[in-house]
């Protein structure tokens, strides 16, 4: 049995959305900033866990990195979400960002490098819990 979660979760799409909406698709936003996007867009306050798993596949996928303490959407991720945005249809029962991560393969040995390489030196714990004592 895999060790990781392969498969893409509401909440993924969820902070991918709250990511675009927060750095504007450009630029960099802190988590702080994205979390607080997920409180106004839904109400909801996105748990440690679901953030380490989100980042985690959205990192291994290649739709976000992380630039020194900001998350950053990549040039590849918007280009396909631009793709995904103009050919999708109103009639269409998937979002443009649910059919993108649909489409998108996830591997245990991405989400693996994805944790020791780029999450590892980003310290998300603390960033969550920054994040929790002042709007928790």
């Amino acid at each position: 049995m895999s060790k990781y979660n392969l498969s893409w979760q509401a909440t993924d799409e969820q902070l991918l959305d709250a990511l675009l909406l927060a750095t504007g698709g450009e630029g960099g936003a802190t988590l702080q900033d994205v979390l607080l996007m997920i409180d106004a867009l839904d109400g909801d306050v996105m748990s440690l866990e679901d953030l380490e798993q989100g980042l985690e596949k959205l990192v291994s996928a290649g739709f976000v990195m992380v630039q020194k303490n900001k998350l950053a959407l990549s040039e590849q991720f918007l280009a396909k979400y631009e793709q995904a945005t103009l050919t999708s249809t109103e009639e269409a029962p998937e979002s443009p960002l649910q059919k993108l991560l649909s489409q998108t393969p996830l591997t245990e040995a991405g989400i693996q490098q994805a944790r020791t390489e780029s999450l590892k030196k980003y310290k998300l714990k603390n960033h969550y819990q920054q994040y929790q004592e002042q709007f928790g």
